[in-house]
């Protein structure tokens, strides 16, 4: 996954309130429920297709709202040189503090990657799995389609194997936002929008869903809006979960190893000056443990019936419009 500069490990301890669930979290049930809740309030219904061929959201009452700190102007300012490893060393230690200093914080217990992120092009980005997600993890998927982010719908249902004439299916890393886009004519949109000018935008911060494979916008959709608007990509930093998998040495690993270092002798013959990236790549591709991307789902008490009950109720209350094959593939039973 291409990163856009120097991130942080971090290791959150298994005690005190690090053990309760984090402001931000997933709960599941059988069969591919999950309910994904923000302050004791659920954000998200969503519903994996039997055969994981797509999957259905259902935007719930939680508000996202002020449950983030604002960034103020003179705070955007303040870290000098944008997007060199200075500036995105400030930015990642103000989101330390802020996770230190929350309660409750957007972690939880275990280890965590925060870090820098870049985009690959939507024709470039991998395409779903036809099978569900097996093993202790994944790689996470480099973010794409930003312009996502704006389209917030209430209800919606995709394929992930399929797309119309001349459209690209669904695509792992897509971006995923948790609230409507403020107006154009927003004050903080046209405030941002001027800070995407002149290269002081703050990054917002993307959260890894690995039991999607999405990014969850959760911080800076006016900073992401007003940095489209400019026809810009705004500063991405990523925020997940991982856990470390000691690597086997068996015939597999040896040609996956083999291969990576006749690859980096092509590359380097073709461009000598990307000693740096190589030798990166072949650190990874030799590394004794690979870190993989997790999200913890804890159990949804009351399980699909709980799930469904709630679902419904929530639709028929936000009186919301829905084509009924579509509302009849949502529920479960």
């Amino acid at each position: 996954m291409p990163v856009g500069g120097p991130g942080l490990l971090l290791n959150v301890p298994s005690q005190g309130a690090w053990l309760t669930r984090p402001l931000l979290h997933v709960e599941a049930t059988r069969p591919y429920l999950l309910r994904v809740i923000l302050g004791g309030q659920p954000l998200l219904w969503m519903r994996v297709d039997d055969w994981w061929n797509g999957c259905a959201w259902l935007r719930g009452p939680a508000q996202l709202a002020d449950a983030f700190p604002r960034i103020l102007a003179e705070e955007a300012r303040r870290p000098p040189d944008p997007g060199s490893p200075g500036w995105w060393a400030a930015w990642t230690r103000w989101w330390i503090h802020h996770f230190e200093t929350s309660e409750p914080s957007l972690l939880h217990a275990g280890r965590w990657c925060l870090r820098p992120l870049q985009t690959v092009p939507l024709p470039q980005a991998q395409g779903y799995p036809t099978v569900p997600m097996a093993g202790p993890g994944a790689f996470p998927a480099a973010p794409c389609g930003l312009d996502a982010a704006l389209r917030f719908l209430p209800f919606r249902s995709e394929d992930w194997s399929w797309a119309e004439d001349g459209q690209l299916p669904e695509r792992r890393g897509g971006v995923m936002p948790l609230r409507a886009p403020s107006a154009q004519d927003d004050g903080r949109i046209k405030a941002w929008r001027k800070h995407a000018r002149d290269g002081t935008l703050p990054p917002v911060l993307l959260m890894y869903f690995a039991l999607v494979e999405r990014w969850l916008v959760v911080d800076g959709h006016d900073r992401l809006h007003a940095a489209l608007l400019e026809g810009r990509e705004p500063p991405l930093l990523g925020l997940w979960s991982f856990q470390e998998v000691p690597v086997v040495e068996d015939l597999s690993t040896l040609f996956r190893q083999e291969g990576s270092m006749k690859a980096a002798e092509l590359r380097l013959r073709a461009k000598p000056g990307d000693v740096d990236a190589v030798n990166r790549s072949l650190l990874r591709d030799h590394a004794p443990v690979q870190r993989l991307a997790v999200t913890r789902a804890f159990p949804l008490r009351g399980g699909a019936a709980t799930w469904n009950a709630e679902a419904t109720a929530w639709r028929k209350w936000a009186d919301l419009t829905v084509q009924p094959d579509d509302w009849a593939g949502f529920l479960t039973g």
